[in-house]
């Protein structure tokens, strides 16, 4: 199938996507790394089997990104390939960015482990 065939019935990957936008900053497959879906929810059963499940994240789900230092994020809502609908229906995302104080050293994302801590004092030494 192709775009000029199927016109608003293709159906993009996430990969494909990713790597189209990494295009765009010189970079290639080799630069992507593992990814995060944050709003689909796969369970694996005893014997290996993945499940999709459905309806994991309501309208109005969130999640909140930090970064000390800049970051490139790539974002992209194709569907979860295990997810068993038959439509291929992106859903709409809203992104904000805000720029906050740095952190202080008791910030909770700091102390919340050990490996944080190290994130956040080898940043600070980066930025020295």
């Amino acid at each position: 199938m192709t775009y000029q065939s199927a016109r608003n019935q293709w159906h993009q990957n996430a990969r494909d996507n990713l790597v189209i936008e990494l295009g765009k900053y010189g970079m290639g497959p080799r630069d992507l790394h593992a990814t995060v879906n944050f709003f689909s929810k796969v369970t694996a059963d005893a014997e290996g089997n993945l499940q999709f499940n459905a309806n994991n994240s309501p309208p109005g789900s969130f999640v909140e990104l930090r970064a000390e230092m800049n970051v490139l994020v790539l974002l992209n809502t194709c569907q979860h390939p295990l997810d068993p609908s038959a439509e291929y229906a992106p859903k709409p995302v809203e992104l904000g960015i805000t720029r906050v104080p740095a952190p202080r050293p008791d910030d909770p994302c700091r102390m919340r482990c050990r490996e944080n801590a190290r994130g956040f004092l080898l940043t600070e030494f980066y930025f020295l």
